[in-house]
This record gives structure tokens, sequence and C-alpha cells, in this order.
């Protein structure tokens, strides 16, 4: 079984970035000045359009404005 730490996260559990921006040059830029790299976060899959999909109830247009955006997401494994 794994022990809970303080942070919240089971021991062995990955935890995940999403950033979203408009291309993929703003999203290198946030993964770099977030200092991802640094915490030993790497990405998922490619950077590409996604389609943002919300719980029945919410309005999706209020979160993303109905812009094109890219996302990256990004993995590591707790420590």
């Amino acid at each position: 079984m794994n022990r809970i730490p303080q942070d919240g996260q089971p021991q062995g559990a990955e935890e995940f970035v999403t950033i979203v921006g408009g291309d993929a040059e703003e999203i290198g830029r946030a993964f770099r000045s977030q200092g991802l790299a640094e915490q030993d976060f790497t990405v998922v899959h490619r950077i590409g359009r996604h389609r943002f999909a919300l719980a029945p109830g919410q309005d999706p247009l209020s979160l993303f404005d109905g812009r094109q955006l890219v996302a990256a997401t990004y993995t590591r494994r707790a420590r």
C-alpha cells in the first residue's frame, strides 16, 4: 500500500502538468519559466491542437473564450 505524503500524492504516483497556449513557442516559454525540466517533468505526447471537454453543465467557452489553442502535458514520477 502506498503511503500518502504531506503533498497528497501517493508514493510512486505520477504528477501531471498541462500547459495551454496559443502556439508551441508560448508553451515552451511557459515550460522553461516554470522550471519544469529542472523538476524532472517530461512531455507525455507531442504538442498539438486539443479539443477540451468539460463535465455536463459547464460552459467551455467561458473557460477558453472559443480560441484555437494548443496544449502539452508533462509528467514526472513522484519521488
